[in-house]
């Protein structure tokens, strides 16, 4: 995999379509509950809308057996580290095509005159509809969004099509706040990034490597607390703390995992399991 690498995106970010979502075509019935869409998202292989508790024993059971690499009926950390990595990484990898596939689209959505390059004056043209975009967002709130039911982004690359976003890509002095001259210093430092050659004007070339400079960066950061995540759930599952993990620690957490999802509590996640009430935020079983 690549040495994934979170510097403030180039432009107006486009709503991120996964590979897997554009293979999947939609299916009609009763929109799922997010708790739901993302349990189904790593357990319903098979694409039924529906997992049996019966079922997710099973997968649980076959996890842990792969997850053991060297057969010898335990799992210990490193081999729970490594096994939940490799999956992410296949997500980030899937994750990183999807952004990657879109970045025509976005680049010529910059080119206004259509010459195959970006002006600093079209650059600056966008950044005028950012900063009214976040006016907007500052004087009206943001719009309730219905949540994707699959295919969850893992890299969540930062837009600026939200106050949080606008944020961590604007608000260099941390100060919960973005001023126009702060706003503009940030829009010339992206353009400099990208203009590689010092023209004044970014070809596509150099709006790719820049973009995909930035989005590796994104999954290095990602991955890294993906892997310290995982070996602080470890130490949580592991009660006994003999550094060997059994399946019967290691289902805690799984068994977590369906309760919450399952909220009709009859055996199935489905889409008439509603939305589990608020809590703490709930980490992905290993």
């Amino acid at each position: 995999m690549r040495k994934f690498l979170s510097v403030a995106p180039l432009l107006l970010a486009i709503p991120f379509v996964s590979h897997a979502q554009a293979q999947r075509p939609a299916t009609p019935g009763p929109a799922l509950a997010p708790s739901v869409a993302a349990f189904l998202e790593q357990f319903d292989e098979a694409g039924t809308g529906s997992v049996s508790r019966e079922q997710f024993l099973a997968f649980r059971q076959q996890r842990y057996a792969q997850t053991d690499e060297n057969r010898d009926g335990a799992v210990d950390e490193d081999e729970y580290v490594n096994e939940y990595l490799a999956r992410l990484d296949a997500r980030l990898e899937k994750a990183r095509a999807g952004h990657v596939a879109q970045t025509r689209t976005r680049f010529d959505a910059l080119d206004a005159d259509k010459d195959g390059r970006v002006s600093r004056a079209e650059f600056d043209a966008a950044g005028e509809r950012t900063w009214s975009g976040y006016q907007k967002l500052l004087a009206e709130g943001e719009p309730r969004r219905a949540a994707s039911p699959r295919a969850i982004d893992p890299l969540r690359m930062p837009t600026s099509h939200s106050l949080a976003g606008m944020l961590e890509i604007y608000d260099r002095d941390g100060d919960g706040r973005i001023d126009r001259a702060e706003f503009e210093q940030v829009r010339k430092d992206m353009f400099a990034a990208a203009d590689r050659g010092g023209t004044g004007l970014l070809d596509f070339a150099d709006y790719l490597a820049e973009f995909e400079d930035r989005l590796d960066r994104r999954a290095a950061s990602v991955r890294d607390a993906a892997a310290q995540q995982a070996r602080v759930r470890f130490k949580a599952l592991d009660t006994d703390r003999d550094g060997r993990m059994t399946f019967a620690e290691y289902q805690v957490s799984g068994k977590r995992l369906f309760d919450r999802a399952d909220s009709n509590g009859d055996g199935v996640v489905d889409a008439r399991d509603p939305e589990p009430a608020p809590v703490a935020p709930a980490r992905t079983a290993p």
